[in-house]
């Protein structure tokens, strides 16, 4: 059985992607992910395997965010989920300990078994605590996902298995505390048993244990043959018990990882939600559209860490690829580039976005570059490091990517950076692929303003006459300065000097 709560009737199969750690580097992304998961690691990396995944599909990002909408109106009934399927998790690691092959043998069989019907109790437990949930939440999920996940849960462990279920426990649990078993069998070639069947438990004293008669030697030569046979007998219910415990198994983890991404989410709106930031659902599109617009948008990781009411901004580009953003200095830049690109992540894993309105095309792969410290070995120059980064990952680029570029060449002169820049963003508006650059270059700016970049769209921060930043960007014609003096005035004025 199947969850099937990140993906209707899939397996979540996550693989890391090349160039994942430059993007959670650039966005900043480990405070984000910090607040999703509250101290919990598990939780940490199962949201940022699924945040790093861009998926690709609408229908399925809309499926989630139905879930997560229930989850947000009940959050008890997400959270619940969680916890009963890390319970199952966590409580077999004994369990799988002693199932590995090269450790397994050395275990003698009914140690085995007792752990296994050890685990059994906490399985039985929580699948009636999973199936009780779908029962008094009936009313308060409305999602196709949830309602299904409940479905399945009352078709696979109805109250008959479980009931049944507990039976055999309680049996299995009297056969492991060295009770009497009655053990049927047939004899097949050489006189050996064969088809060992447990019939019956007695709560009373072994049968080994019992008043012993006749001599020495042929009683230690029936309690040899008797534990063969108690042994084999052990191994059959333990292959029985095995299989439903790894089937078990298999879908508590399933279950754990997607759960854990809609409870990580849930934090993370809790504690937007406190500090009075606005979220919304967003409105993906499929990547064949060239699409972006939003309003109220802002950087949800520095209004967690600031604990401020984040500044926000707003942008209507349709059939636009290319955007420009220039302008002053500490005036918000870096932050609005940001801001695009945890809101693409958020939107294609299915989250909620830091904005009131949110809408965009979805993009196959997010690269970012963003400026480094020059390199302390010396093996290298800033340009050459930078150069270096672009061309790991400029073959991997396609139309559907979303490239974020912040201040690219920002260490060589404005001529020679400007001619690399305008080779590159040439070849992104030709292909059609999105493109972010933040850059001081005013050559390149002017060169897509008069017509380098047929319909670029250029942003640049607000300032007014007092050289005041408001941290918002609106459009604008591209300046020959980014008002460094404002920057050198306003120290000169804090020191006195």
């Amino acid at each position: 059985m199947k969850p099937a709560l990140l993906y209707d009737h899939q397996d979540p199969y996550y693989l890391p992607l090349v160039y994942d750690q430059e993007l959670i580097q650039d966005l900043q992304l480990p405070p984000l992910l910090e607040r999703m998961a509250r101290q919990d690691t598990y939780m940490y990396n199962s949201s940022k395997q699924v945040i790093m995944h861009s998926e690709m599909s609408v229908d399925t990002l809309k499926y989630r965010q139905q879930i997560l909408k229930d989850g947000m109106n009940h959050p008890a009934l997400i959270k619940s989920i969680y916890a009963a399927a890390a319970d199952i998790a966590e409580q077999a690691d004994a369990y799988r300990s002693q199932m590995k092959p090269n450790y397994s043998r050395n275990i003698p069989v009914r140690e085995k078994l007792k752990t296994a019907v050890s685990l059994l109790e906490v399985i039985l437990i929580n699948l009636k605590k999973l199936r009780d949930l779908g029962l008094l939440h009936k009313a308060h999920y409305r999602s196709g996902g949830l309602a299904a996940f409940f479905n399945r849960l009352d078709l696979r462990y109805p109250d008959s298995f479980l009931s049944g279920a507990n039976q055999h426990l309680r049996l299995l649990q009297q056969a492991i505390r060295g009770t009497r078993l009655v053990i049927g069998a047939r004899i097949g070639e050489g006189l050996k048993g064969i088809r060992y069947t447990l019939r019956e438990v007695y709560a009373e004293q072994s049968f080994l244990s019992a008043k012993k008669i006749g001599k020495a030697s042929t009683l230690v030569h029936f309690e040899h043959n008797f534990s063969e046979i108690e042994e084999t007998v052990q191994n059959h219910i333990l292959k029985i018990l095995k299989r439903f415990i790894d089937e078990t198994l298999s879908f508590a983890d399933l279950l754990r990882f997607e759960s854990s991404f809609y409870v990580g989410c849930l934090h993370l709106h809790e504690e937007l939600v406190n500090l009075g930031c606005e979220i919304s659902f967003p409105l993906p599109l499929g990547p064949g559209s060239r699409s972006l617009t939003f309003r109220g948008l802002y950087e949800p990781v520095l209004a967690m860490i600031s604990r401020q009411q984040p500044v926000t901004n707003g942008l209507r580009a349709e059939d636009k690829t290319v955007f420009i953003v220039t302008g002053a200095n500490q005036g918000g830049k870096t932050t609005f580039l940001r801001s695009i690109g945890l809101a693409q992540l958020m939107m294609q894993c299915g989250m909620f976005v830091p904005a009131a309105f949110y809408e965009s095309n979805l993009c196959d792969r997010i690269f970012s570059h963003f400026t480094r410290e020059e390199d302390r070995t010396l093996n290298s120059g800033k340009l050459d490091e930078e150069l270096s980064r672009l061309n790991a990952f400029i073959d991997h680029l396609t139309p559907g990517s979303l490239l974020l570029m912040n201040e690219p060449f920002a260490s060589t002169t404005e001529k020679e950076g400007s001619l690399i820049a305008k080779d590159l963003l040439s070849v992104c508006h030709e292909l059609k692929l999105k493109v972010f650059i933040v850059t001081h270059f005013y050559e390149l700016a002017e060169w897509a303003y008069t017509g380098g970049l047929e319909q670029a769209v250029f942003l640049a921060p607000e300032r007014n006459d007092r050289g005041t930043r408001s941290f918002k960007l609106s459009a604008g014609v591209p300046q020959p300065t980014s008002y460094g003096e404002d920057l050198y005035r306003a120290i000169i004025e804090h020191t006195g000097h």
